[in-house]
Order: C-alpha cells, then structure tokens, then sequence
C-alpha cells in the first residue's frame, strides 16, 4: 500500500567520461489522501464501523449506554469529497418517560407537560365503563437505565349492568329486533304498520344502572287521518247502498209475482171450463147412422128400452121445470 515516486534522468556521462550505470531511480513513501477522518468516540456510548479503512462509502453507527439518548444523527457516512455527511453525536442523560397513551372509552390528567421523572399521569373512564388497572401512572427512573412509568397502561372494560325487558309493542307496530333483554347502551327502534302515524321517538335506549331502564316509554302507532277519512265515507255511503239493492230488489220481485200469479189464475180458469165441457164418450153409434132396423127381436129388450125412454122423458121434462 506504499506510493512510489518514479523520476527518471539521464547519465550525464558519455561513452568515454560517463560512468556507464545506466537510470538512477529515486523513492519515498506519502500519507494518502483517499480516505476520511478518524471519527472520535462519545461519552456515555459506542461507535461501530462497516469497514476498517475509512475510505468512501464507509458507515460509522452511534449508540448510547441505557439511560442516556443519542442527540444528533445516529448514522455517518464516508463521502465521495472524503467528508462525514453529520457531525459527531453525544449521548444526553434520559430525564423523561415516554408518553404512556390514551385509554379507550376514557380519559387523562396530565401533572406537567413535560413527562420527566416524578411527573404522573391520572387515568379515569367513562360512564359505563370500569377501570381495570392503576389509575395513576408515576414516572421513575430505576438505576440507570432510562425512567420508566410504575405501571402498564391500564383499560376501560364494560360495566356489568342488569339488562333491560323487551318493553313489548302494540299489534299496529314492529320492533326492529325482538328479543328478551337488551344489554345496556343498546338501543331499539319502532316502525308502524301500512296505514298507522308514529306518535313519538321512533328509538329508545337502555340506559345502564341499577336496575337499567329505558329512556322513554314506546311509541304508540295511530291510525291515519286520510285511513279515518275513507272509512268514514264508507260508512256513511253504506246505507245509500243498502237501500238501493233493496229498491233494486223490490223492482225485479214485484214483476215477476205478478206475472205469475196471472198466469196461475189463467191456468185454473182454463181448467175449470175445460172441466165443464168434458162428456163421457158413448159406446153406441148415434141414430142418424142406423140406416135399417135391427132384425134382433126380443121383447124384454123392447120392454127396456120403452121404459128407458119413458125415464128419459121423465128427466127432460124434470129439468125443463129446472131451467124455467
């Protein structure tokens, strides 16, 4: 890794005076020039090197002993100009806890702004919620190591609470969810059947405690106003309707009994006459048609047959008297 330095020159002598030795060379050794400085170490901490030749490129790593924290940059490296991209760090004594955080579902109380040792931090949660864990937090500094909070960081849990009843709901209505018990913060919601107005908050809340109750009673749901309208109108126009089928009836009824009972008293009339009229058929040809006299000789025939016409003559004379 040495520099050598060539220089060459001529031998002065000639063929006959010269000396005849030929080149004379001359060296000596430099400092170099390609790399950078050596970087010191700190107080309270350590340096490592990514390479043991400072030269360009190189990376020097800073840490500090617990308790202390490095002020400055961390990191230096070995530019192309052969200088360190940072000045040197130092390690500052650590006088400070971290910021612990906020709790969820709560909230803190700062002694100072500055968390340095003996300062605290007072935890406390919000309404239905319980704490689980130390409620205040102290800053300490323990050997020497850096100062460290005297607890974790405590939680917000749920408060157990007794649930509140299904408060039930009215047939015109619907529950969003039904079921026995809501828990506490929960909430329910009402809506109304086709037909029926929401008269009051449409949710209600449980609210915890002891026992939890509800915020407000349910809503009630009430027939609507253009509902009790038609209904109305419906009955009101109900007899108008009634009456009219009735009338319609009557029309259609009274007709048709009249005809009928027409067309009875013509069927008996004609029956009755008909009735009159009717003669008994005679099995003996008529007279008119008898063109000899019978030879049927038989004297208790003729004997009859005088009486019956005496008897004949007897009942046309009878009722002759009867007709006059």
């Amino acid at each position: 890794m040495s520099d050598v330095t060539v220089q060459f020159q001529s031998d002065p002598a000639t063929n006959i005076y010269g000396y005849n030795n030929g080149f004379v060379v001359h060296f000596f050794e430099v400092a170099r020039n390609d790399t950078c400085s050596e970087l010191p170490e700190i107080s309270n901490g350590w340096k490592s090197t990514s390479h043991p030749d400072l030269i360009h490129g190189t990376v020097v790593t800073y840490q500090c002993y617990p308790g202390f924290e490095l002020g400055g940059a961390e990191i230096l490296m070995c530019q192309w100009d052969l200088s360190w991209s940072a000045d040197v760090p130092r390690c500052d004594q650590v006088l400070t806890c971290p910021d612990p955080g906020a709790v969820e579902h709560g909230r803190r109380t700062l002694s100072a702004q500055r968390l340095s040792v003996g300062s605290t931090v007072q935890y406390a949660c919000q309404k239905g919620y319980l704490l689980a864990g130390a409620a205040v937090l102290t800053c300490c500094r323990r050997d020497a190591a850096k100062p460290k909070w005297s607890d974790r960081l405590p939680k917000c849990v749920p408060e157990r609470y007794e649930p509140c009843r299904n408060p039930g709901a009215p047939s015109t209505s619907v529950q969003s969810s039904e079921k026995a018990f809501y828990q506490a913060g929960e909430s329910l919601t009402f809506s109304c059947h086709p037909g029926y107005e929401l008269q009051g908050e449409p949710a209600i809340a449980c609210v915890p405690g002891h026992p939890s109750q509800w915020n407000s009673t349910p809503p009630a749901c009430k027939a609507s106003t253009s509902k009790f309208v038609n209904e109305r109108r419906l009955d009101v126009a109900s007899p108008e309707l009634d009456l009219e089928g009735s009338n319609v009836a009557l029309v259609v009824l009274v007709p048709a009994v009249v005809v009928l009972l027409a067309v009875l008293a013509v069927y008996v009339y004609f029956t009755k006459l008909q009735g009159k009229s009717v003669r008994m058929p005679s099995s003996l040809p008529p007279y008119d048609n008898m063109t000899e006299e019978s030879a049927f000789d038989n004297p208790v025939y003729e004997r009859g047959v005088s009486t019956a016409g005496l008897n004949l003559q007897d009942v046309g004379s009878h009722d002759t008297s009867v007709l006059s």
